[in-house]
Formats: C-alpha cells, structure tokens, sequence
C-alpha cells in the first residue's frame, strides 16, 4: 500500500514504521496516532510527518486506505481458496452449522489433543499450533497408546473438558480406530475429521466433521489423497475461534 519508490528514499525511521504497519495491517487499521506512535517508540509529530511523506493527507486517510486494502484482499484470498478448495472438494450441506457446532465445543475444553498418523499427523500437529497460538492447551501425539488415558476412567456427564481431534483421511487408521474406542471409555470428547462420511471412525467418536475428496491412495503405504480440505478446516476454525475470543477484531 506504499510507493516502493517513495520507501527506497525514506529514512531508516520511515521505514521501520512501515514495515511495522505492513506486519500489523489488521490492529493498525483501528489505531490512533499516539497508539502507533507508541509501538513504534516514536513521537506522534513522526508518525503525522510519515504519513504525509507516504501521500495521505492525513492518518485517518491512511487507515481509510488500509481498511479498504484489508476488504480487497480478503476477497482475494477467498476467492483463492475457492478455486483451491472446492473445484474437486465438497462439504455436507450442513458443514457450516457443524463448524459453528465444533468452535462451541473447541471454546469450552480447558485441553485439546490433536491426533493423527502418516500426512494427518502433520495435520494434527498444524491443529495443535493454531490452536496454541489462540491462547488453548493442547498437544500433538502420533502415538494411539496415551498414557493419560488410563487416569481417566471417569465417565462423560455432559461437561467438556478435554477434546481429542482425531484426524485420518479413510477413517479406517487402526491406531484411531483404537484410540477412538479406548476414548469412548473416558470422559474426553472425540472429534473426527475425515474423508467421505461413511467410516468406522466416525461412528466411533462424540462428532464428526466430514468432507469429501476424491482419493488417491496407491498402495498400503502411498496415499497422495490431498490433505488441503484439512488445511482449510483447521483454518477456518482457527478464524472463527479467534474472532469468538476477540470478537473486537471483526469490527
């Protein structure tokens, strides 16, 4: 949103306070002169001085321009998605429902486990950072024999805890197969994530969240089935459940 050329000539200051508003695009957007100024560790007068360099006439016409950049961009990058996601992915007619359903369940666990094996397990462990990174407790494990599940023999009562996101393309994995059984004996809440809705996975566990994509596995071994339906639900969680914790930014 600024002149290249403009920044190749601007000061070491200049530029700092630009990048810092190119990384922080989103809280920059609502913030007053003074708040910049602060996180920048510069004076107001600067940051005015700055914005007149940059050629707005005034901060509010910089935010103006910043807010209007962010609205482009979303749109952009839905319509990435789009062409990415769902030109050979489709969701069950009620997938939005069912991911309002899961945020609520997800925002109410004080742990969240993320499991999975082979290329979900690098999805699981994608889980588990966003879900960090969103101020939740949580783990990413490969392995179906826990430990902590043998010291939780208490039965469920309806109140979520503990959530175990379970993620496998078939929904036929035996390690999740047996760990979903083993959960169903324990108070923590099971969620499944898989391909195609009809697999024994999903009859296992507490919920279940679906997507259909066509399959590509060539042997035991090789499953190049593609993993970006996951990517796109982890994201879109973690979107949601940001904007349900700080619901501020949505403004």
């Amino acid at each position: 949103m600024f002149n290249l050329e403009i920044l190749k000539q601007a000061s070491e200051t200049d530029r700092q306070i630009a990048n810092y508003i190119a990384n922080n695009q989103e809280s920059v957007a609502f913030m007053r002169v003074r708040e910049l100024a602060e996180k920048t560790h510069v004076s107001p007068a600067t940051i005015v001085r700055f914005t007149q360099k940059m050629g707005y006439s005034s901060f509010p016409e910089l935010r103006l321009s910043l807010k209007q950049h962010l609205e482009v961009r979303e749109h952009s990058l839905q319509t990435t998605q789009d062409k990415i996601y769902l030109e050979e992915t489709h969701f069950p007619v009620n997938f939005d429902e069912k991911l309002d359903q899961l945020i609520e369940i997800i925002d109410q666990a004080s742990f969240i486990h993320c499991l999975g094996t082979g290329s979900s397990n690098i999805m699981a462990q994608y889980a588990q950072q966003r879900s960090s990174s969103l101020g939740y407790r949580s783990i990413a494990s490969v392995s179906a024999f826990i430990p902590y599940l043998s010291a939780k023999n208490e039965e469920k009562d309806g109140k979520i805890d503990e959530v175990c996101l379970l993620f496998s393309v078939s929904g036929e994995t035996p390690d999740m197969i047996h760990l979903a059984r083993e959960l169903a004996k324990t108070s923590v809440y099971s969620v499944s994530i898989t391909n195609k809705e009809s697999n024994t996975l999903t009859g296992l566990c507490d919920f279940s969240l679906t997507y259909d994509t066509p399959s590509n596995r060539h042997s035991y071994s090789m499953d190049m089935t593609s993993q970006l339906p996951v990517v796109y639900i982890i994201e879109t969680l973690a979107k949601r459940l940001y904007l349900k914790k700080y619901p501020a930014s949505n403004k």
